[in-house]
């Protein structure tokens, strides 16, 4: 009974927040790779709204930069004018280390990259097992088709991403 309430339950959240955006233009997603974990994991279910106010640490999806037709999920990272720097295991930005708890192992890499205009600079949390603007540099604005507000898919995971 409890696990048939949970299922409407979860129905009824995700349908609300479709209904509350819908001017937004809601889509929905499913993760594809493992660059997000442990944040997101393959097949994980997820709602985006259009990409307004994007701000360091929000986790939108975005078309490959590569050109390969895949959907992505990264976070936001670095904003358009910044520098980065990731050394030791860290990233500093404009030379001031950010806090990740999020993430699942600290980066084995070291880069330096300025973020152009109407560009932002995207990492998986999965950063040793992410293609991410490690590989491909800073992403054009035009290419984030959304910004994930909700995990809702398996309901035990349920999560909300609006802050």
């Amino acid at each position: 009974m409890m696990k048939i309430i949970r299922s409407t339950i979860g129905f009824l959240i995700v349908f609300g927040i479709g209904y509350l955006f819908g001017l937004k233009g809601v889509k929905f997603y499913e993760v594809i790779s493992r660059s997000m974990e442990p944040t997101l994991s393959v097949g994980d279910r997820i709602i985006a709204i259009k990409p307004e106010n994007l701000k360091r640490k929000d986790i939108v999806v975005i078309k490959d930069p590569e050109g390969k037709g895949d959907i992505l999920t990264k976070r936001i990272i670095g904003l358009p004018g910044e520098k980065i720097v990731v050394k030791k295991g860290n990233v500093y930005i404009n030379n001031v280390k950010i806090s990740e708890p999020y993430i699942k192992e600290r980066p084995l890499y070291v880069l330096k990259k300025k973020v152009p205009e109407n560009h932002y600079f995207l990492l998986g949390d999965n950063r040793n097992d992410s293609e991410d603007s490690s590989v491909w540099g800073p992403v054009p604005k035009k290419l984030i088709i959304g910004k994930v507000v909700c995990l809702y898919w398996p309901f035990k995971r349920f999560k909300l991403f609006l802050k």
